[in-house]
């Protein structure tokens, strides 16, 4: 259900006792309240003006970003701050490491039904809160960026400050020029062949030679003190959507070699000079944030308590956390809803039907339990291999209904319009429906593939091959994925131009991480290998996928 990667902020704590669960339980009584703004929903015990200056700052970071990139590069369900008065009544909700809540300051969860910040507000870091949102901001590049600009970047705009209609990003950060000071530069292919899985990348602590470079290099090719090279770079991004290797880009868009940036950014490290990116926005974000403020229920925050377990992985914390919840007051909809949530999570279809049907039937208003109602009740309609079938009469009418419901409560949820536009394809009925869902959900999660397979799906069952092939042929670059590169070897080493519709749909159904519920491949596939060897690319025709 949850498509998320956990993201740990480090701070440099001292290491103090755990919280127990009776602590929490304490916490859970403080008057508790929410400060709601277009973008964050603040829950906090703390003080109120520590509470307002927090969702300023995100606001007015969140503002910024959309007059710079466009409302539409901001848009998604809002974000939930937990916002505890100080670092030790966090501590029960901290993810664990060996059996122990981490040693951080607090940390953001990325999910496709909600982004999640966990914070104190003691001593909170707003840099690193800026990084990890950062990424979340930048994701309609995530297919496309290397690791080392990803990192590059969220650093640069970590340092974000407001003045006026001013804003100021890619400050010098003193720990990276400790660490360059100490250690040499890695050399630029080392650094380019940095992946999420390498021993360098570790997104929890955000140190070393790999990050302190990956600043460095960025900040020198967009804000340093070559003014040929700043022009050149913003070609780096258009030179991969052509298809071209990351390192291959590099040097055409710098019309450089690696050597050559490698000499220079030593320099520019030697220089010791790194100036800001001062940015003047069309519009003042001092004026002040438009909030909403009211008192959250016992019942409310013991779901929010629970959620945010459930969303870390703690599963049976969060089952405690919503059977309170279910005692304290059984006629909410509230811990219905976390239960549910809980029980998809763990597989179980039927617990969570049986719990979200009794949460709606309670007055739920959550566009997830709406959405995760009529996710279950579909799955539970398909066959073993997670085909479907077209539905008839009444269930037909809910699972659609339930959807739009979510949507109309949410409408920058891309995975509802993503599932209403895989219902309608199924269906048949309605395709112009289903293109117009898909496209929304693409438009809204960009970084997500399997969306772009989908509508591919559509368009081949509504037999526009051209535009089928134009929507795949972005993941099919060879820049986009090994195993996809991989699998294009298979075609005989054709051009993806070359190939026909089906093909492409199959190469990439293949290489999915999580292959989707579809019409195809037929079923049963042995696997890709004893496929090929059947089917052979060259003799494959549309009687095959039904297309005839």
């Amino acid at each position: 259900m949850f498509r998320f990667r956990l993201l740990l902020l480090l701070v440099l704590l001292a290491v103090r006792p755990a919280l127990g669960q009776d602590d929490a339980s304490a916490l859970a009584q403080k008057r508790w309240f929410e400060v709601r703004t277009a973008h964050f929903h603040i829950y906090s015990c703390g003080e109120w003006q520590d509470t307002y200056r927090l969702a300023g700052q995100l606001e007015q970071f969140c503002r910024a970003y959309a007059m710079l990139a466009g409302k539409d590069a901001v848009a998604s369900p809002p974000i939930v701050v937990l916002a505890f008065p100080d670092h030790d009544a966090m501590k029960p909700f901290l993810p664990l490491y060996n059996g122990q809540p981490g040693n951080i300051a607090g940390f953001f969860t990325r999910g496709t039904d909600e982004n999640l910040i966990v914070l104190s507000l003691d001593a909170p870091d707003m840099s690193v809160i800026f990084h990890e949102y950062a990424h979340l901001l930048f994701r309609r590049n995530d297919l496309l960026w290397p690791v080392w600009l990803k990192e590059g970047m969220a650093e640069i705009y970590s340092t974000f400050t407001l003045s006026g209609r001013y804003v100021e990003i890619a400050r010098p950060i003193d720990r990276h020029l400790q660490t360059l000071a100490s250690e040499p530069l890695m050399p630029l292919d080392e650094l380019f062949s940095v992946t999420t899985k390498s021993p360098q990348y570790n997104e929890a602590t955000r140190q070393g030679v790999f990050y302190a470079e990956s600043w460095l290099l960025t900040h020198y090719l967009i804000a340093g003190d070559n003014a040929v090279l700043r022009a050149r770079f913003a070609q780096f991004t258009p030179l991969l959507q052509t298809g071209q290797m990351p390192e291959q880009a590099f040097t055409n868009a710098l019309g450089a070699s690696e050597e050559a940036i490698q000499h220079a950014l030593r320099r520019y490290l030697a220089r010791g000079e790194f100036d800001p990116i001062v940015l003047k926005l069309s519009g003042t974000l001092s004026a002040p944030v438009n909030v909403s403020t009211e008192r959250v229920t016992p019942v409310e925050i013991l779901f929010r308590f629970g959620d945010e377990q459930l969303r870390i992985g703690r599963l049976d914390n969060a089952q405690d956390w919503f059977t309170r919840a279910q005692q304290l007051a059984p006629a909410s909809p509230l811990p219905y809803e976390g239960l549910g949530l809980l029980a998809s999570q763990r597989g179980d279809s039927g617990g969570a039907i049986a719990d979200l049907q009794q949460a709606l039937h309670l007055g739920s208003d959550s566009f997830l339990a709406y959405y995760i109602y009529a996710q279950e009740k579909y799955h539970l309609t398909a066959n073993g291999s997670d085909m479907y079938a077209p539905l008839h009469g009444d269930l037909a009418d809910e699972i659609r209904g339930e959807l739009e419901k979510s949507i109309a409560l949410m409408p920058n949820f891309a995975s509802a319009h993503e599932l209403l536009g895989f219902f309608e394809m199924v269906q048949g009925s309605d395709l112009a429906d289903a293109e117009q869902q898909l496209s929304q959900a693409i438009a809204l999660e960009p970084e997500n593939p399997s969306y772009q397979f989908t509508l591919a799906q559509v368009q081949l069952r509504n037999r526009d091959f051209d535009d089928a092939r134009r929507t795949l042929a972005p993941l099919l670059l060879p820049n986009v994925d090994v195993k996809l590169r991989a699998a294009r070897s298979n075609s005989r080493n054709r051009s993806t131009a070359a190939l026909r519709i089906e093909e492409v749909c199959i190469i990439f159904w293949f290489n999915l991480p999580v292959q989707p519920a579809c019409f195809w491949p037929p079923s049963p596939t042995k696997n890709k290998q004893s496929f090929f060897s059947e089917k052979g690319l060259n003799r494959l025709n549309t009687s095959t996928w039904g297309l005839a």
